[in-house]
């Protein structure tokens, strides 16, 4: 795998769960965002976990597929509160990391 595909996965991971962040702590406690939230940490745990493996590349195969498949939940269910602007920033970030991961993946097959 080429570096320079690692480092854009990563920099999308980093500024994706920086949003992810923002977007579960916006919405913590308010009724019905419940689902959200926990999407959102979910999705930056993800991100965190493949960003840390990146050092020393284990397992990337296996977290890139596990952190896209987040990026994908957490963008659909933060595009449903778009009209929040931390919840579409979140969104955005989530399918442009998803995105990245993707390509990661295509790039090992």
């Amino acid at each position: 795998m080429k570096n320079e595909k690692i480092e854009s996965c990563v920099d999308a991971c980093e500024i994706c769960a920086e949003a992810c962040e923002t977007c579960s702590t916006e919405n913590k406690g308010k009724a019905g965002m419940e689902y959200s939230v926990a999407l959102c940490i979910a999705c930056a745990a993800a991100c965190n976990a493949l960003i840390a493996a990146s050092k020393t590349n284990s397992n990337l195969d296996a977290l890139c597929k596990k952190c896209e498949e987040a990026c994908n939940a957490c963008a659909t269910e933060c595009e449903k509160h778009a009209d929040m602007k931390h919840c579409k920033e979140c969104a955005d970030a989530c399918r442009k990391c998803a995105a990245e991961c993707k390509s990661m993946l295509a790039e090992q097959a």
